[in-house]
C-alpha cells in the first residue's frame, strides 16, 4: 500500500507541475537554474515519464548552453531543429547539489531529463534521462524511470521497444511485438554508473514497476 501511494504521489508532482502555464522563453541572462521553479514535498521514489500535459517555463537553447557543455546539450534533443525546452522545477537532490526537471518537446517526439546542478558554479555536472518517446505508426521506443531518493540516489530506466512484425505473406496479419528491458543506476559522486548485470534488483524492478505509457 505505501508503495502504491508513493507511486501515486510522484505521478501526481509531475501532473501538478506539466500543467503550469507555458512562460515566453527567456533571454540569456541570470543562472540558468533561478529559472526553474523551486518543487516542495517531493516523494521519495519519483516516477519520471510524459504526461499528455504540457507546462512549464520555456527556455532557450542559448541560455542553456551557459550552463551545460556541447555533448550535455546534444543529449537533451532529437537533432531536428525545431526543440523546445521547458523547466518544470528543481529540488534538492544530495551533497549540496540541485536537480532540475527539463523537458523536451520536438515534433510530436518527446524527453523528459534530470540536470543535475552544482549550484556554487551554476554549471551542470551531469543529464540523465528520465523518460524518452520516439517513432511512428511503424514502431516506437519509450522509456521512463523512478528515480529514488536518499544519500546515495538511485535510478531505474526502463525501455520499451513497440511494432509490428511484417507478414511473411497476403495470408498472414502482422504480428504486434512488446520487447522490454531495465537497467539500474547508483549515484557515484558527479554521475550515475549502471549497477553491473546479472543484477537481481533490475530483474526486481522490471516486473515492479509498470509504465505509465499504454500501447
Amino acid at each position: 500500500m505505501n508503495k502504491k501511494i508513493t507511486f501515486l504521489l510522484a505521478c501526481a508532482a509531475f501532473l501538478l507541475v506539466q500543467a503550469t502555464c507555458v512562460r515566453p522563453a527567456q533571454s540569456p541572462s541570470g543562472p540558468v537554474l533561478s529559472r526553474f521553479p523551486e518543487l516542495s514535498n517531493m516523494p521519495d521514489t519519483l516516477h519520471g515519464f510524459l504526461s499528455d500535459s504540457t507546462g512549464g517555463i520555456a527556455l532557450s537553447d542559448t541560455l542553456l548552453k551557459t550552463a551545460l557543455d556541447s555533448a550535455q546539450f546534444a543529449s537533451l534533443h532529437f537533432d531536428t531543429g525545431e526543440a523546445q525546452f521547458l523547466a518544470l522545477g528543481q529540488f534538492p537532490f544530495t551533497n549540496g547539489l540541485r536537480a532540475a526537471l527539463l523537458r523536451t518537446e520536438e515534433f510530436w517526439f518527446g524527453k523528459l531529463s534530470l540536470l543535475i546542478f552544482d549550484p556554487k558554479q551554476q554549471k551542470c555536472l551531469y543529464v540523465a534521462e528520465l523518460s524518452h518517446f520516439y517513432g511512428g505508426d511503424g514502431g516506437q521506443t519509450a522509456s521512463e524511470s523512478w528515480l529514488f531518493a536518499g544519500p546515495a540516489p538511485r535510478l531505474f530506466v526502463k525501455t520499451a521497444d513497440h511494432g509490428f512484425t511484417p507478414p511473411k505473406d497476403s495470408d498472414t496479419e502482422p504480428q504486434e511485438y512488446l520487447h522490454e528491458s531495465g537497467q539500474l543506476f547508483a549515484w557515484a559522486a558527479t554521475r550515475f554508473q549502471p549497477v553491473p548485470n546479472p543484477n537481481p534488483d533490475s530483474l526486481l524492478f522490471l516486473r515492479q514497476f509498470r509504465m505509465h505509457r499504454t500501447w
